[in-house]
């Protein structure tokens, strides 16, 4: 199998379908095999951390969504990520406390990020925002942010990382209204 530039890394299925004589010879049909294997594609190129697989997730208030705010309980029932009024077409809605870890395979240099509490909080909210790399060695973190603030970006090396964990705290308060956004959560992986 050889994979193109453009197959983004993480977890692929590919449909296996094989078709021989049946070795019992004669007139006995041939046998045929259909089967899925999952292939791991090595992270290459610049990739989204919303478009990775999770090892793990945890969030405050129902699931952490993809390329969306937070919502309510139900998954992907968000809007789009807004931090003080500009729109991000891709990132991670949680709601403090949350966290999402991923399988960075030690291939990545660089993570950038636009972290703030979502608009549709209408100002209310505070959260933290923290990566930490392998064994929870804590690799940058904000302050507490709070709803109507702009977004404070992040650019973290992450070179030799396997396990990322991208975590949102409650900034000390409680998680009503902590709506915390990760916009334009991206990595810089080898080629």
């Amino acid at each position: 199998m050889t994979v193109g530039k453009d197959q983004p890394g993480g977890e692929v299925d590919v449909p296996v379908v094989v078709t021989y004589a049946n070795p019992a010879g004669g007139k006995a049909p041939p046998v045929h095999v259909e089967d899925v294997v999952r292939v791991s594609v090595p992270l290459h190129g610049t990739v989204y951390a919303s478009d990775q697989p999770f090892l793990t997730e945890t969030n405050g208030y129902g699931p952490v969504e993809r390329d969306q705010s937070n919502g309510e309980a139900g998954g992907q029932d968000g809007k789009p990520l807004t931090i003080g009024g500009t729109v991000y077409a891709k990132g991670l809605g949680m709601n403090a406390p949350g966290q999402v870890q991923i399988d960075l395979q030690g291939r990545c240099t660089r993570l950038e990020a636009h972290v703030g509490v979502d608009d549709e909080t209408a100002g209310q909210g505070s959260v933290t925002f923290t990566v930490l790399g392998d064994n929870g060695r804590q690799l940058a973190a904000t302050g507490v942010l709070k709803g109507g603030d702009s977004a404070v970006d992040l650019t973290v090396d992450v070179t030799e990382v396997h396990t990322l964990t991208l975590s949102a705290g409650d900034g000390g308060d409680g998680k009503n209204s902590d709506h915390a956004d990760w916009g334009l959560t991206q990595l810089t992986c080898q080629d």
